[in-house]
């Protein structure tokens, strides 16, 4: 019976929803559809996202149109084939659907970007499970035991699950728009890694959608199941804490930090981006705070800084890349403490005043990715 009503209701669901498909997703699994929805991939388009929004109002427009549908918004074909970008119902709720990144096949290199292709079948799904790698595409079928009175259900009623695509083990799955972003001057303005080497630990899945506690799907229970809500500037920051070692080393003139960054990517390099590392000394009763130090990279041409379509180099570059070694003059005595602090910003401030944002205060605040504390 209770599978009967988990069955009627997906087919109610289906005959209501079909401006929304991922909401159909959110019966079988309403916890990953719970943190997708609070994702930065369904708030990318901009009805959600304020800065992109801010930065395409700002955009020369030419006779593409808006030509960032693409990755910001491909489960909205009519911006995505026309460039005409207009406030709809998928733009606010699915500008990146479930359906579509579980659809991507493949990714294509490209010069100036990357290209997803799909596998064009409805309801044919890819996702990763490492103990069914290698086994035929799983359909849906019910187990009797008991004479009947027991059914155990396997795999989905609403569609077939493929395990066999590579991309979604080694993370490539993501470099269709995670990779490079170049603009019309062939300069890079993402700063993010072209396709993950097989001898990388740590990939996009790895990292940005680690396993968590809680089923992934109603119909047969999983202990734990990928994070979709995207652990990374907006969500679950601290997680990517981990991924970054701090060294210290006290000299005479004062003491050397040494970053490293064990992620496969530098950290910061998106356009308008700043990671800022606070750093006090705690001496008895006293506090002594430090200037903080502000990772960014400025884009510019002829020298000067410009907004990110118009660049063709950086005039400023204070990444984090494989590592970073920081100097600090201020020295350090017997029973010391050194307290540092790694945070991110969306964008800065000066750059959210210039885009019209500095009244939304949650896209200038700095989040926590890691604190450490050294005792000398």
């Amino acid at each position: 019976m209770k599978l009967f009503l988990s069955l009627l209701g997906i087919l109610f669901i289906i005959s209501f929803v079909e401006a929304n498909d991922s909401k159909i997703c959110q019966k079988c699994h309403p916890l990953i559809y719970g943190e997708y929805y609070q994702s930065s991939h369904r708030k990318a388009s901009t009805v959600n996202d304020p800065i992109h929004k801010a930065l395409w109002d700002k955009h020369p427009k030419n006779a593409k149109g808006y030509s960032c549908a693409k990755c910001h918004s491909p489960s909205d074909l009519k911006a995505l084939n026309t460039g005409v970008l207009e406030y709809n119902e998928v733009q606010k709720e699915e500008p990146i659907s479930c359906a579509y990144c579980h659809s991507i096949k493949d990714v294509e290199e490209g010069n100036l970007s990357n290209t997803n292709i799909l596998n064009g079948k409805k309801r044919e799904f890819y996702t990763a499970q490492a103990d069914k790698k290698g086994n035929p595409q799983a359909s849906y079928e019910t187990k009797s035991s008991w004479f009947g009175l027991v059914k155990e259900s396997r795999n989905s009623p609403y569609h077939k699950i493929d395990y066999n695509n590579e991309n979604f083990y080694n993370g490539n799955v993501c470099m269709g728009c995670h990779s490079h972003t170049d603009n019309e001057h062939s300069f890079d303005i993402s700063m993010l890694d072209a396709m993950i080497d097989k001898n990388d630990k740590n990939t996009c899945i790895t990292c940005h959608m680690p396993q968590v506690i809680g089923t992934k799907v109603t119909i047969h229970e999983t202990k734990t199941h990928a994070y979709h809500g995207i652990a990374g500037i907006q969500h679950r920051t601290k997680d990517m804490g981990k991924y970054i070692e701090f060294k210290v080393q006290k000299n005479a003139q004062g003491f050397e930090l040494k970053i490293l960054n064990k992620s496969n990517h530098a950290l910061f390099g998106q356009s308008f981006r700043e990671g800022v590392l606070e750093a006090k000394i705690i001496r008895g009763s006293k506090v002594i705070e430090l200037k903080p130090y502000i990772f960014t990279r400025v884009l510019g041409k002829d020298d000067k800084e410009v907004m990110p379509w118009n660049a063709n180099m950086s005039i400023k570059d204070t990444l984090i890349y494989a590592k970073k070694d920081i100097m600090f003059t201020q020295k350090l005595q017997a029973g010391d403490k050194l307290n540092l602090t790694l945070g991110v910003r969306r964008i800065s401030k000066q750059k959210a005043k210039e885009l019209g944002l500095i009244k939304s205060k949650n896209i200038t605040k700095v989040k926590v990715l890691k604190t450490q504390t050294f005792s000398f």
